[in-house]
């Protein structure tokens, strides 16, 4: 008796002519993946992904601050010695695209914008709190795309400009959504801009007045250190005027007379007044001379000419009190946008020419859903006719 031998190899010529034979229904199979994957593609519409260039200030807008940042630069310079922390800021188009930047990136605004046009929708959310989480998850996917190779040297890509980068799914409303950003960004950074030169101002000011403070102590001081060196003085001469009159010394001629009248004559004038001047106490010059000293100092009417330190005391205080730097800086920032322009700006989003791409098109959607189609269906076949044959 002659036993059957199955094999478990599988025989590639049968399966491609069972898959031929029914190609039709392979096909078909193939047709209903693709007609499905269409209606999702247009039910659930994949996100798009965003790109939205941010632009600074033109170069007409940043020379508007040239006037102010060259007077910031004399007076910042002036300042340096005494307090680094108190400077001014320069304005210029850099400095404004960073402040921007860094507005983008603290995300507050973006979620602000994210529920007010609602790029997420609420209603499918029962839970506050969730809502809140998904949305803050979805605004810390913004990436923001720094300039690289800007001056074209190197070889790869070139971007002149920060991109923001965003996956949305309604163009009308990320578009309004980044209006509103950039406008609340330019009010925040015009209002910092303000408050800062403000309070920077004042401090500037108060400094100033300290300074002036400082000046008039010590224009008092130095003239009462006057009156006390002048009192010690002129209680010195008396008393040397006293000792004068006392030993009848009326002026120090009397004493090179007596001095000759006792002394050895010496050709050498100079050794004489020399002995004298460098060995003679005060009161040897005798009381005409002191009386007369005491007299002059007594009947001083201006006595801030003998105040020693106080010249220059007085001009330090002349000219912090000439000194209208602050008045001038404060009238030139003043003029600048930033005060005088509802419109101000210290960057722009240029929304209307955000580029748009799928991340994920049609034909990658067909295409997926044929192979998908193709693979299922064959299966399907091998499948059906393996089972058909074990009946």
């Amino acid at each position: 008796m002659k036993k059957k031998i199955e094999s478990d190899e599988i025989d590639l010529l049968e399966v491609i002519i069972n898959i031929w034979n029914n190609k039709l229904k392979i096909a078909a199979i193939i047709a209903i993946f693709i007609i499905i994957s269409v209606g999702l593609y247009f039910v659930i519409k994949p996100p798009l992904n965003a790109k939205t260039q941010i632009l600074p200030i033109t170069i007409f807008e940043d020379k508007s601050y040239s006037a102010y940042n060259l007077f910031i630069k004399s007076l910042n310079k002036k300042n340096n010695n005494e307090n680094n922390n108190e400077n001014l800021d320069k304005i210029d188009k850099i400095y404004l695209l960073n402040f921007f930047i860094e507005e983008l990136k603290t995300k507050e605004i973006i979620i602000e914008a994210i529920k007010r046009y609602r790029l997420i929708d609420q209603s499918k959310f029962d839970d506050e709190n969730k809502y809140s989480e998904v949305v803050e998850k979805y605004a810390l996917s913004l990436d923001l795309l720094r300039p690289v190779n800007v001056d074209g040297n190197k070889r790869g890509e070139t971007r002149l400009n920060w991109i923001i980068e965003f996956k949305i799914n309604d163009k009308d409303k990320y578009e309004k959504a980044l209006s509103y950003i950039e406008s609340e960004i330019n009010k925040n950074i015009k209002k910092y801009l303000i408050e800062n030169f403000n309070i920077t101002l004042n401090n500037l000011k108060l400094i100033n007045q300290f300074k002036l403070e400082d000046l008039e102590l010590k224009i008092k001081s130095v003239k009462n250190d006057y009156e006390f060196e002048t009192n010690n003085r002129l209680a010195f001469l008396r008393e040397q005027a006293l000792i004068a009159r006392k030993m009848n010394i009326a002026s120090n001629i009397d004493i090179i007379n007596s001095t000759l009248e006792v002394q050895e004559f010496t050709n050498s004038s100079s050794v004489i007044s020399n002995s004298i001047e460098s060995t003679n106490p005060y009161y040897m010059r005798g009381f005409n001379v002191i009386e007369k000293e005491i007299e002059l100092i007594e009947s001083r009417n201006n006595k801030d000419a003998f105040t020693k330190g106080l010249l220059d005391l007085e001009k330090q205080k002349r000219d912090l009190l000439a000194d209208k730097s602050l008045e001038r800086i404060e009238e030139l920032f003043n003029s600048t946008s930033i005060v005088n322009d509802n419109n101000f700006k210290a960057a722009s989003i240029i929304y209307k020419n955000t580029e748009y791409e799928t991340s994920f098109s049609l034909i990658k959607a067909v295409l997926f859903a044929g192979i998908f189609g193709i693979i299922f269906g064959m299966f399907y076949v091998l499948i059906s006719n393996a089972i058909q044959q074990r009946k």
